[in-house]
């Protein structure tokens, strides 16, 4: 007999939203671990929508050790750690944690354990760094507590003996209202059952919630530059800041002119209208600004300007850095 135990708050998460530097930071602390680790894990932070959807934003690794079905996490690192995130970004709260592998394992119901105790309803996402079925990379979890077998049937009983004890209460209430010592002997096991009752789980049921990746316009540029294919001119580091800015006005060009002929065919009446293009396309052309091309032609130079200012700053603190090394190094050899 399996008996489900209401977790606090237990069925109120719909789904889970992921952004992309959550699987970026966990897939590099999984580059990064000590080479007797077979995993990862760490902490997920984020927010909680009025629809149940968990928004995880960010994640930082959390050093932990598992040896013989016991897990052993660093919590005052995790304690440092959530402290300095909250002075950064007060609205992120911890929402969860994450793993690496394939699914959950035995070990996992231990630290869903401690981060309940963290913050309500956790979400589990784990990553298959292992790329064992594709279609499954990510995926998210809630746990929610069982009772199994003799622990499911003590429970029933001893709400039931709560039940009687409440009952025995009343009635000695309504015959006899004066007699304390009675109602306190009457209270004592209905309080030991309620204990009894209160005790931790046996086990925790994971269930699969669904799980979508999403992408802010910033985060969409770096994910889709990561994504180039290699043979990408943009992706190589040798390509100058001209040549860039060329391919992005080329770019530019060609997307003005597929909404150009698109709203040409919409005037035309050989495509359809679309109430939400309009909209998107009047949104773009209002965040232009209204500039002739003299002040056009100064803005831009002004910002080249600062662009090659800023380059060869960089370059002279390079150098500075390059020559302080070596008169460190040839002043250890002497």
């Amino acid at each position: 007999m399996v008996a489900f135990l209401p977790v606090a708050g237990a069925g109120k998460v719909a789904g889970a939203r992921v952004h992309p530097v959550v699987v970026f930071n966990a897939c590099d602390s999984f580059v990064r671990r000590a080479e007797a680790q077979d995993r990862v894990i760490g902490t997920l932070l984020g927010s909680v929508g009025v629809d149940g959807v968990v928004d995880v934003r960010n994640c930082y690794a959390v050093p932990h050790n598992e040896q013989n079905d016991t897990v052993y996490v660093d919590v005052e690192f995790h304690r440092a750690m959530i402290e300095l995130h909250q002075k950064v970004n007060p609205s992120e709260k911890i929402v969860g944690w994450y793993s690496t592998g394939d699914g959950v394992v035995p070990t996992d119901a231990l630290i869903h354990e401690f981060y309940s105790h963290e913050c309500q309803n956790p979400v589990h996402v784990t990553l298959d760094v292992g790329f064992n079925d594709r279609a499954k990379l990510m995926r998210a979890w809630t746990g929610s507590s069982i009772a199994i077998g003799a622990q499911a049937k003590s429970a029933a009983d001893a709400a039931g003996d709560k039940a009687a004890a409440a009952a025995a209460i009343a009635e000695k209430k309504e015959t006899a209202p004066g007699e304390d010592g009675d109602d306190a002997a009457a209270t004592g096991p209905g309080d030991d059952a309620s204990a009894s009752a209160a005790k931790p789980p046996a086990a925790i049921h994971f269930q699969e919630i669904n799980l979508t990746n999403v992408f802010d316009e910033a985060e969409r540029v770096g994910v889709a530059r990561l994504c180039a294919p290699s043979s990408d001119a943009s992706t190589s580091d040798d390509v100058s800041g001209a040549d860039g800015l060329q391919k992005t006005v080329a770019k530019l060009s060609g997307m003005l002119d597929d909404a150009a002929k698109h709203v040409a065919a919409v005037c035309d009446g050989k495509a359809p209208a679309d109430a939400e293009i309009g909209r998107h396309l009047s949104d773009a052309l209002s965040a232009v600004p209204r500039l002739t091309k003299e002040q056009f032609e100064k803005l831009f130079g002004d910002s080249v300007a600062d662009v090659l200012l800023t380059r060869y700053l960089a370059n002279i603190t390079k150098m500075q850095l390059m020559l302080a090394e070596k008169l460190q190094t040839t002043s250890l050899l002497v």
